[in-house]
């Protein structure tokens, strides 16, 4: 009997030594375990933090390559090198597009050229238009550039100015008209063509609000002169009225 309660308190104490050693593999396993837990975390952290790190800097590389893509845009726009503007720009929107990067700058420069370029149109045109005989021609073109802001009123001057123009050759064909029908040459036809011209060209003085020439009215005097001295025109037209 009291070999038989020895063999129970022994294997009494080796179920307590080993649920003593096994509670401890367990809590050793289980914090084993949670610390490679831990450091996989801290370490897919560390990896984040560097790839963040990485992207950080790819992005201002690109951020300074469009800034400088933008100063050289700049400087050729100031040396008037517009080609070589619209060729970098290309390059800047393809980066700002990728990165969200601002084009404000460079459409800025970009309508300042547009500007710039209908600006030296105008002027071609404003030089042209003092031919007076050009007016059709720079009035045509005229119509080829847009009403932007900047250039309006400049635009507006030289088309005015087109109708100056105009009143004025109408009066000028209509006054040598009258002096081929002085002449004797085609009467009935010269008379009539002065009289249409001088008709169109009042009208667009009216119309357009332009001062009077004093040609204007020694025109109307010369046809009424022309016409009642003509003995042609007297006996073959009867005028549908006389200035």
């Amino acid at each position: 009997m009291k070999k038989l309660l020895k063999m129970i308190k022994k294997i009494l104490i080796l179920i307590v030594i080993l649920g003593i050693f096994g509670g401890g593999w367990f809590y050793y396993n289980k914090y084993k375990t949670e610390k490679l837990k831990r450091l996989a975390e801290e370490e897919k952290k560390k990896q984040e933090e560097i790839e963040k790190e990485k992207a950080r800097r790819f992005l201002e590389e690109k951020q300074k390559e469009f800034e400088n893509l933008i100063s050289e845009i700049e400087e050729y726009f100031k040396n008037g090198n517009y080609a070589k503007v619209k060729e970098l720009s290309e390059k800047a929107f393809t980066l700002a597009k990728q990165f969200n990067f601002s084009v404000d700058r460079i459409n800025q420069i970009l309508y300042q050229i547009e500007v710039n370029t209908y600006l030296g149109k105008l002027k071609k045109l404003e030089k042209e238009n003092q031919d007076i005989y050009k007016y059709f021609y720079v009035r045509n073109e005229l119509q080829k550039i847009p009403s932007i802001k900047e250039i309006s009123n400049l635009k507006k001057k030289i088309l005015d100015k087109t109708y100056e123009n105009e009143y004025n050759v109408k009066l000028i064909l209509a006054y040598n008209s009258l002096e081929e029908l002085r002449k004797g040459i085609e009467p009935s036809y010269n008379y009539f063509i002065s009289r249409k011209l001088s008709s169109e060209a009042k009208k667009i003085r009216e119309m357009k609000n332009i001062k009077k020439e004093e040609l204007e009215d020694k025109i109307y005097n010369l046809q009424n002169e022309l016409y009642f001295t003509s003995k042609t025109l007297y006996k073959n037209t009867i005028p549908t009225s006389l200035y």
